[in-house]
Parts: C-alpha cells; structure tokens; sequence
C-alpha cells in the first residue's frame, strides 16, 4: 500500500532509554556504547488515506548499536514495533506501512516484525505507566522548583515540541532475541506531529 500525500497524525509521546542522566542524543552527543529505548506515540488525531487514526498506541522497542550521534542518524536502529490490538483491519493495513516507513523509518531502519497486541495504558497527567506482552515501562514528569515540569528546549527531533523530562522508574522488553531491564533512567513526555 501506498500512503496519500496530505496524511498526518499527532498526539503524546512518551519515551525511556538507557541513559541515566538526559538522553545524550537529544543534544547531538556521542555515547560509549550505544542505547536501548521504549517510544510510545499515542495518536490522538490523524488521517491517513482517508483512514482516521485516532486511539491508536504505537510502541517500538529498539537497540542502537552505533555509538556517535551521526552513525544513529545514518544508520538508524534496529527492533521490534508493537501496535495496539483495538486497531481495525482497515487501519491496520494502513499501519503496516505508516508503523515501519513514515514513523519507524525516522531512527528504526531494521525491523524484525510488526505485531498488534493489547496495550495497557494508565496516566493522570503526571504518571504514566505502559503495559504490553513483550515490555513495560512507567514514568513520571520531573519537576522544577516551581512545581512544574522540566522541559527541554531546541532539541534534536524536529517532530517533537512542549518536550519535558521525566524520571522512568523501570522499563523492560524481551522479544526477538532481546532482553532489556532497566531502572531509574531517563525520560521523555512530549507532543509529536508527523505529516507526509
């Protein structure tokens, strides 16, 4: 399937990764050894085809074995995509191409399957926590000395805005051949827009 020009989805994104500190590629820096992330777009408005979109929750569980900010951007990652299982036959054939080239595409260029499963979601503004059958991961904004959040400004994802940084408590993934456990690392709340 081929997608129609004026497509364009939005919504919340939400992500963890192994950095203890802020995600170093955020700024455009290097890493000793690579990175690990769970990325979660939920989409809250968008057409594609003529398809709407909305509720649908896209999880990638990737592995970026290039440590330099250039060879990610290059080169991408590599991993599995997760999408949830309330998506109709007709969205789904729509998914197929929109999870892996037009929103994967952007930093997962190697894809070992696509699969829908159930999604758990629970999230009050503040907190949120993500629960499928090959991961999970729970976060919390973090925030400054005025009660509010953290935000990060003029970052490297053009596709993000209203970013904020989070505390992830824990988050892991197990499948294709994969086994991340992580805890107490890096975190990001933000809007994303995409539009082709």
């Amino acid at each position: 399937m081929e997608l129609k020009s004026g497509w364009h989805v939005k919504g919340i994104y939400n992500e963890a990764c192994a950095a203890e500190g802020y995600c170093p590629y955020y700024f455009g820096r290097d890493r000793t050894d690579g990175c690990r992330y769970f990325m979660v777009f939920r989409i809250q408005e968008g057409r594609v085809n003529g398809i709407d979109l909305a509720g649908i929750t896209l999880l990638y569980m990737g592995d970026i074995p290039h440590p330099s900010f250039k060879e990610l951007m290059e080169q991408g990652s590599e991993g599995g995509i997760y999408i949830s299982d309330n998506a109709t036959p007709e969205q789904r054939e729509i998914l197929d191409v929109l999870a892996v080239e037009n929103i994967g595409g952007l930093l997962m260029k190697k894809v070992y399957g696509v699969k829908y499963v159930k999604v758990d979601i629970t999230e009050d503004g503040t907190n949120a926590h993500f629960k499928m059958p090959f991961g999970e991961m729970k976060q919390a904004l973090t925030t400054g000395p005025d009660g509010g959040p953290v935000r990060l400004e003029n970052q490297t994802l053009p596709f993000l805005s209203n970013v904020k940084a989070c505390h992830s408590f824990f988050w892991n993934f197990s499948d294709h051949g994969r086994h991340f456990d992580y805890r107490d690392r890096c975190g990001t709340w933000a809007d994303f827009a995409l539009a082709g």
